[in-house]
C-alpha cells in the first residue's frame, strides 16, 4: 500500500529517472540514505529488526523512484511511512464510512459565489499541524479542523479545540474511538451537549480513547455553538463554494485513489491550481504536514464525497481569551509547484536530473546527487540547520 508517499498532487510533469534510481544503483549509497532516514525520524532498531526495516524502506524508495518515472500529476518521496509495516500504516487511518453514503451529487445552496482564490492558512485561521499518531482518530482532527475557521469568524479568535474530547465522548460505552469514527458524528455530539466542545489546552490529546471528561472541562465555544452539520455537494464547485466560506472536513482514499475513503483531513483553502489539505501526521509528512491536490480532476480520489461543515450562531458572549498558536504555512496563490532556484555556483551541477528542494534534507544525496540544487557548490556558508565537519562537508551535527 502506498499509503500517501505523495508529496504533493499538483499537476507537473516528470518524465525522466528519479533521483532515488540513481541512489538505488549503489548499495552503499542506499544503506546512507537508510541511515539518513533513520537520523531524521530519530529511529533506532535492533540488528535483526534493522534489516527487516532496511528491507521494507529500501522497497519503498523502489516504489517512490517507480512512481516518480512515470510521470504524470503527482510527486513522490520518501517518509516516514516508509519502513512500517502494512499493519501499522492502518493505523494511522481511521475514517470508518461503513453505513454511510456518499453525499448528494447536488445540495441546495445559498452560498455566494466564491473567489478565485481562498487560503485560509494566509489570514491566520488554521492552527499549526497536529498529529494524531498511532490512534485511528483522523476523523477527530477532519471535524475540528471543519470547525476552527468558522469559529474564528463568528468569534475573531483562533482555538485550538479539543480532538481528545470528540475520541474520549463520541462513541463512549460502545466502541474505542482510535478504531475509527466518523467526523459528522462530532459535530451531532456537540450538538447534543449544547454546542460545546473543549480547548485543547484544557483537554489534552493523549493519542487513545479514555473515559469522557467532556461535562468537567471548560467549553472553549464561548462566543458560537455547535447546532448540527452541512452535507456539501459531490462536486467540485459545490466544494469550492463552501470552501470559500470556511474549512471544510473532507475524506478521501489514501492508496490507489479508488475504493472507499479512508481517511478524514480538513480542506483549508484553494486556487485556481489546486486544494490546500492539512494532514493530521505532524510536519514532517508532506508539505509541512499539507498537501495540494490539483483542480479539474472531478472527484479526485473521493475528496468531495463526504465533505461537511459545522452549523454555528452566536451566543451573544465575547471569547476574551488570545488567540491560539496559527500555522506558519502561507503557500502562495500563484504556486506552481516549482522549487525556488537557489542560483549556486553556475559550474556546480547536479548529477541526478530531477533533483527538488525535499531531496535536500537526506544528506548522500544533497551532496552526492543534487548539489546544485541543494546549494552545496562550495559556499563558505553550510545551509541552514548543518555545519561544516572536519572533512569539509556540510551536515547536520549529529552526523559529523
Amino acid at each position: 500500500m502506498k499509503i500517501l508517499l505523495a508529496l504533493c498532487l499538483v499537476a507537473t510533469t516528470l518524465a525522466f529517472e528519479d533521483v532515488l534510481r540513481d541512489v538505488l544503483k549503489s548499495p552503499k549509497a542506499t544503506l546512507q540514505l537508510y541511515g539518513d532516514f533513520k537520523a531524521k525520524e530519530h529511529l533506532n532498531y535492533l540488528h535483526s529488526e534493522d534489516r527487516m526495516r532496511f528491507r521494507l524502506f529500501r522497497a519503498n524508495a523502489e516504489l517512490v523512484a517507480a512512481s516518480n518515472e512515470k510521470g504524470g500529476d503527482a510527486v513522490f518521496g520518501l517518509n516516514f511511512f516508509s519502513a512500517m509495516t502494512e499493519d501499522e500504516k492502518q493505523q494511522y487511518l481511521g475514517l470508518n464510512v461503513t453505513g454511510h453514503d456518499e453525499n448528494p451529487l447536488h445540495v441546495a445552496s445559498t452560498l455566494p459565489s466564491a473567489p478565485s482564490s481562498k487560503l485560509w492558512t494566509n489570514s491566520g485561521q488554521v492552527t499549526a499541524v497536529k498529529n494524531q499518531g498511532s490512534c485511528g482518530s483522523c476523523w477527530t482532527f477532519g471535524a475540528v479542523g471543519g470547525l476552527e475557521t468558522r469559529y474564528q469568524q463568528v468569534s475573531g479568535k483562533l482555538r485550538n479545540f479539543a480532538e481528545q474530547e470528540y475520541l474520549d465522548c463520541v462513541y463512549e460505552g460502545r466502541r474505542n474511538g482510535c478504531n475509527g469514527g466518523w467526523p459528522d458524528h462530532c459535530y451531532t455530539y456537540s450538538k447534543n451537549n449544547g454546542g460545546r466542545l473543549a480547548s485543547t489546552k484544557d483537554y489534552k490529546y493523549a493519542g487513545r480513547d479514555g473515559t469522557c471528561r467532556g461535562s468537567s472541562k471548560p467549553n472553549a465555544m464561548i462566543a458560537a455553538k455547535i447546532v448540527g452539520h452541512t452535507n456539501v455537494g459531490r462536486t467540485e464547485s459545490a466544494n469550492i463554494e463552501a470552501l470559500a466560506t470556511g474549512s471544510l472536513s473532507v475524506a478521501f482514499q489514501d492508496d490507489s485513489c479508488t475504493g472507499r475513503a479512508n481517511h478524514a483531513v480538513t480542506a483549508v483553502g484553494y486556487t485556481p491550481k489546486f486544494i490546500l489539505v492539512k494532514n493530521s501526521w505532524g510536519s514532517s509528512w508532506g508539505d509541512k504536514g499539507f498537501v495540494k491536490f490539483g483542480r479539474g480532476y472531478n472527484s479526485r480520489c473521493m475528496l468531495f464525497s463526504y465533505s461537511s461543515y459545522p452549523n454555528l450562531v452566536s451566543t451573544g458572549q465575547t471569547d476574551k481569551g488570545s488567540n491560539d498558536e496559527a500555522t506558519s504555512y502561507h503557500p502562495k496563490d500563484d504556486d506552481d509547484n516549482v522549487d525556488p532556484d537557489p542560483q549556486p555556483d553556475p559550474d556546480c551541477k547536479d548529477r541526478a536530473s530531477n533533483c527538488r528542494s525535499f531531496h535536500c534534507k537526506y544528506e548522500n544525496i544533497a551532496e552526492e546527487y543534487c548539489r546544485k540544487t541543494c546549494d552545496r557548490c562550495g559556499s563558505s556558508d553550510c545551509p541552514s540547520g548543518t555545519i561544516r565537519c572536519s572533512d569539509g562537508v556540510c551536515r547536520h551535527e549529529h552526523m559529523c
